[in-house]
């Protein structure tokens, strides 16, 4: 069975904000698993769970068909990556880093520690970031086309 997936492209002054957990070594770009709703109506509700506040959702950029391996388990998904902004009276984008606990997991997990991070779009080939091709894709999002990537 496909697992939908959407994810936030949130960039504020040239930064793009990312988060990892504690047990992981990359980054990744918020937002998480469609529960019965539409692509937009999750990733908005996601927003809310992990960053705690609202955010707009505004066009679709890029819809990837990804396999991957996730904890020794292989994951078939579908995602749709939108850009987004926060809200203009958010004191998240006066921080360079905060922590936020994710108390939703996708696989049954227990709640877990978010560390969110704010980073320069020209610092993401010093990082490493997943999925892969987001690093080249990041940098092309001016394109008004959806970009379609399978893998």
């Amino acid at each position: 069975m496909k697992h939908v997936r959407v994810a936030a492209i949130i960039i504020h002054q040239n930064k793009l904000l990312l988060h990892t957990s504690h047990n992981e070594n990359y980054w990744t770009l918020p937002g998480g698993g469609v529960e019965n709703e539409l692509t937009k109506d999750g990733l908005k509700r996601e927003m809310k769970e992990e960053l705690g506040e609202e955010a707009i959702i505004d066009e679709l950029k890029i819809i990837a068909e990804n396999r991957f391996v996730h904890n020794g388990e292989e994951i078939d998904s579908i995602e749709f990556y939108y850009k987004a902004n926060l809200l203009p009276d958010s004191a998240l984008v006066e921080l360079k880093s905060f922590k936020k606990t994710e108390a939703f997991g996708q696989y049954g997990e227990e709640p877990y520690e978010l560390l969110f991070k704010w980073f320069d779009v020209s610092e993401l080939k010093e990082i490493s970031i997943l999925p892969a091709f987001l690093e080249a894709e990041l940098a092309q999002l001016s394109s008004s086309k959806i970009k379609h990537i399978h893998q």
